[in-house]
C-alpha cells in the first residue's frame, strides 16, 4: 500500500463523512499508520472486494510481516516428505488450528493500536466543541465559540427570562420564577464552558469526555448571573410555608355538617440540599419539575372524645367591633357533635377529610338583626348639677367624663370606672379640687371625679344593667339623692357595672353648662320601665362639740368643722315588665353623720360696771347684748362638693366660767375614698 505524503486531520475525517451521509455514499476506512517521521497519520484504504475472514487475517499477518522486515516478504521454507523443510520461496500454508489463534491476536493488537491512535487524534487535533456536549439544554456539538453563543442567547435565552421551576414539597407546589432569581445568562461564557469540556484537563479526562460524547450527552452548565439573595429570599419563603409542625384536626361548620380535615404530619427536608439542587438545575436549564425529598413526623391520632369537648360550643351574638363602634362582628351558631356517631363516620381515619352531622343551636342576634338594631335605644339616662363657678371641680368634671364618653361594651363585658378614667394626676390634665379626707373636705388632685361615676351609676340602675362593684360616699352628697352615689377612688374603690343584654351598650357621658349628663344607649327588646327610690331607715342627728384653741382670742368663737347629718338608708328598683312588676334591693348605704366642732378662745374674767341709771330705766345685769355673730355653717355638700367654713364670735359681759378639758370630736375615723366627693 502506498504511503501518503500529506496528514489528514481528524475534522477533514469528520467533514468528509458528514458529506458522504448527505449523499449516501458508503464511508471509506482508515487506518492509522507511522510515516517515516515517526508521526502518527490517517490513510484512506481504497475500496475492494470484500473477502472471506481468512482472507483478511492473512492480509494483515503479511502486513505485519512486511514492516518487521522493512518491507520485504518472509517465506516459510517448504517441508520435504518424511518431516523435513521445503527450501522453496513459497510460504508453507499454517495449520489452520494455530493460524486461526495467532490471526485473532494480531488482529486485537493492530486495531488496538490503530483505536488509541484515532482517538487521540480526535482528542488533540479537534479545535471546535466535541460532538454530543450541551450547554445546559442546547446541543453546541461541533461548534465554534461564537456559532455556540450565539445558538446559546437564541435557545436558553428566552428560557432564562420565561422560564419558571416547579418546586413540588409534599402535597404543594410552589412555581420558582427564573427572572426572580437571575439577572440574566452569558451565552459566551456559556459557549466556553462547553467548549472546556475535552479541551481541558489531563490525557484520560480529556479523551473520555471526548470520545463519551460520541456515545452519550456531555453536559455543560450555563453561566448566568444568579441573584443569590433573592434566591435564598425565595426559598426563605418557601420553607418558612412548607417546613411545618405536626398539626392537629380542624374543622369548619357549613350547614349543620361539620367539616373535618384529619391532623396533618409534620414536614422537613434538608434546606442547604434543596437550594445546591435548585441552583444546578437553573445553571443546567432543567426545567423539569423538581420533587424535594421530604421527612415526615407523625401527628397525634385524633381522639373523638376530645374532639368533641373542642368542637362542642354555646351559640355566640353577633357583637360591635369596638376600635369603630360601627363594623359587626357575625355571629357564631352553637354546635353539638353526636361522638359515637362521628366515631363510626371516621373509622381507621385514612382519608383526609371528613363530614359529620351535628346539631346547631342558633345564634339570637344574629348579624342582619344588629345591622338594625345597633345603638338604637336609649336605656337609661340621667345628670346631676354642679357649680361651674369652681373651675377647678369642673375641669376635673369634665375631664372625667371625656375619658369615659363613647365607651362600648358588647354582651357580657363588663365596665371599670378606674380602668376607664384611668389615674387622677397632674400630668393627665387634674387640678386640686374639694375631696372628702379624714372627715373633713380638703383640695386633692382630682376632686369632683365621683360625680361622673355617681351620675353613671344613676343611669346603669335605670338601664336595668348589672352593678358587679359599689361604695357609697363616707357622708352625703348634694348632687345625687340618697342611695344613689358611687365613690371612686384610684387604686382601692371603683364603680364597675356588666352588660348584661343581648345586644351591646355605649356610653354617652359629657359636663355641659352645669350639668353632669350620662345616657346609656343599646337596644330594648320590651317595654320594660324602672323606677328607683330610696328608703332612709335611720336619721343620724349631728351635735355640737367645742373645743378650747389657745390661738383664739379670749371669749372668741369659730367654727371648725361644719355638722352633716347621717343616714343608714335602703334602695330599691321596681323593674315592671309585660304588665308585671318586681322590687329589687339594689344597695344599702350608711352615711356618717358629721358634729359641728366649735373653737373657743381661753377665759378671762371681765369688771362688772354698773352702769348709771339713766331716768326711766332700770338695769338688767342678767342680760345679754350680742353683735358681729355670722352662721353661715353648711353641710359640705353643695353643687361644687365644697364646704365653707364660717367664724361664730360672741361678746358677754358675764364672767367666763373655769377652763373645761377639751372636747374630742367623736368622728375620727379616716374615710375611705380618699377622693372629691
Amino acid at each position: 500500500m502506498d504511503r501518503q505524503k500529506k496528514n489528514i486531520s481528524v475534522d477533514d475525517i469528520l467533514n468528509e463523512y458528514a458529506a458522504m451521509e448527505q449523499n449516501d455514499i458508503p464511508k471509506p476506512r482508515t487506518r492509522a499508520t507511522i510515516d517515516t517521521s515517526g508521526d502518527l497519520v490517517w490513510r484512506p484504504v481504497k475500496q475492494q472486494t470484500a473477502y472471506s475472514q481468512d482472507m483478511q487475517s492473512q492480509a494483515v499477518f503479511a502486513e505485519q510481516q512486511r514492516a518487521s522486515s522493512g518491507g520485504k516478504e518472509k517465506t516459510q521454507p517448504k517441508v520435504k516428505a518424511g518431516g523435513q523443510k521445503k527450501t522453496t520461496g513459497k510460504p508453507n500454508k499454517p495449520k489452520k488450528k494455530n493460524k486461526t489463534g495467532l490471526v485473532a491476536l494480531c488482529t486485537v493488537l493492530i486495531l488496538g493500536g490503530v483505536g488509541a491512535g484515532g482517538v487521540l487524534g480526535y482528542t488533540y487535533m479537534t479545535n471546535t466543541i466535541f460532538r454530543g456536549v450541551t450547554a445546559g439544554t442546547v446541543d453546541v456539538g461541533g461548534l465554534s465559540l461564537a456559532q455556540a453563543a450565539n445558538k446559546i442567547a437564541a435557545e436558553a435565552g428566552p428560557m432564562v427570562e420565561n422560564g419558571t421551576l416547579s418546586v413540588q414539597i409534599y402535597d404543594k407546589q410552589y412555581d420558582l420564577k427564573m427572572s426572580e432569581v437571575t439577572d440574566g445568562l452569558d451565552p459566551l461564557e456559556s459557549a466556553q464552558a462547553a467548549f472546556d469540556v475535552g479541551h481541558k484537563g489531563g490525557m484520560v479526562e480529556r479523551v473520555s469526555k471526548a470520545v463519551g460524547g460520541l456515545f452519550h450527552k456531555q453536559e455543560a452548565k450555563l453561566v448566568m448571573k444568579l441573584n443569590q439573595e433573592a434566591l435564598k429570599i425565595k426559598l426563605d419563603a418557601i420553607a418558612a410555608e412548607a417546613l411545618t409542625e405536626p398539626r392537629p384536626e380542624t374543622w369548619e361548620l357549613n350547614g349543620t355538617n361539620l367539616i373535618l380535615t384529619m391532623p396533618k404530619p409534620g414536614i422537613s427536608f434538608d434546606r442547604n440540599k434543596v437550594q445546591d439542587d435548585i441552583v444546578n438545575k437553573i445553571k443546567t436549564m432543567d426545567f423539569t419539575p423538581y420533587a424535594v425529598e421530604t421527612r415526615r413526623t407523625e401527628p397525634q391520632p385524633l381522639n373523638v372524645a376530645e374532639l368533641k369537648m373542642k368542637v362542642d360550643r354555646q351559640p355566640v351574638n353577633a357583637i360591635v367591633d369596638k376600635t369603630d363602634g360601627k363594623t359587626i362582628i357575625p355571629e357564631q351558631h352553637g354546635i353539638v357533635m353526636d361522638a359515637a356517631q362521628a366515631q363510626i363516620i371516621i373509622g381507621d381515619g385514612s382519608a383526609a377529610q371528613y363530614t359529620i352531622p351535628v346539631s346547631v343551636i342558633p345564634a339570637t342576634v344574629t348579624k342582619e338583626v344588629l345591622d338594625r338594631a345597633l345603638f338604637r335605644d336609649v336605656l337609661g339616662s340621667a345628670s346631676t348639677n354642679l357649680n361651674t363657678g369652681n373651675r377647678d371641680r369642673t375641669s376635673n368634671v369634665t375631664l372625667a367624663a371625656k375619658y369615659m364618653n363613647e365607651t362600648i361594651l358588647n354582651p357580657g363585658e363588663e365596665f371599670s370606672y378606674n380602668g376607664t378614667v384611668g389615674p387622677r394626676t397632674a400630668e393627665r390634665g387634674f387640678k386640686a379640687a374639694g375631696a372628702y379626707v379624714n372627715g373633713k373636705v380638703i383640695d386633692d388632685v382630682g376632686g369632683g371625679v365621683c360625680q361622673p361615676s355617681s351620675t353613671l351609676y344613676m343611669a346603669v340602675l335605670r338601664a336595668d344593667l348589672e352593678v358587679t362593684e359599689r361604695t357609697n360616699h363616707s357622708m352625703t352628697v348634694a348632687y345625687t339623692p340618697l342611695g344613689q352615689d358611687a365613690t371612686v377612688s384610684y387604686g382601692s374603690l371603683d364603680f364597675k357595672f356588666k352588660n348584661n343584654t343581648a345586644y351591646p351598650i355605649k356610653i354617652v357621658a359629657v359636663r355641659e353648662g352645669g350639668e353632669m349628663k350620662t345616657k346609656i344607649y343599646g337596644t330594648k327588646v320590651s317595654d320594660k320601665e324602672v323606677k328607683i327610690e330610696t328608703e332612709v331607715l335611720e336619721t343620724l342627728e349631728p351635735t355640737t362639740v367645742e373645743k378650747k384653741d389657745s390661738t383664739l382670742s379670749p371669749g372668741t368663737k369659730k367654727v371648725d368643722q361644719t355638722a352633716t347629718t347621717g343616714y343608714q338608708t335602703v334602695t330599691y328598683k321596681y323593674v315592671t315588665e309585660n304588665g308585671e312588676t318586681k322590687k329589687e334591693v339594689v344597695n344599702r348605704s350608711n352615711y356618717r353623720k358629721r358634729d359641728k366642732v366649735v373653737l373657743v378662745g381661753p377665759d378671762k374674767k371681765e369688771p362688772v360696771v354698773a352702769p348709771e341709771k339713766p331716768n326711766g330705766t332700770t338695769n338688767d345685769t342678767t342680760g345679754h347684748m350680742t353683735g358681729g355673730t355670722s352662721n353661715g355653717t353648711n353641710n359640705g355638700t353643695n353643687a361644687g362638693g365644697a364646704t365653707s367654713g364660717t367664724t361664730e364670735q360672741t361678746n358677754s359681759p358675764e364672767p367666763t366660767p373655769a377652763p373645761q378639758p377639751e372636747t374630742v370630736p367623736p368622728n375620727t375615723t379616716i374615710d375611705p375614698e380618699g377622693q372629691a366627693s
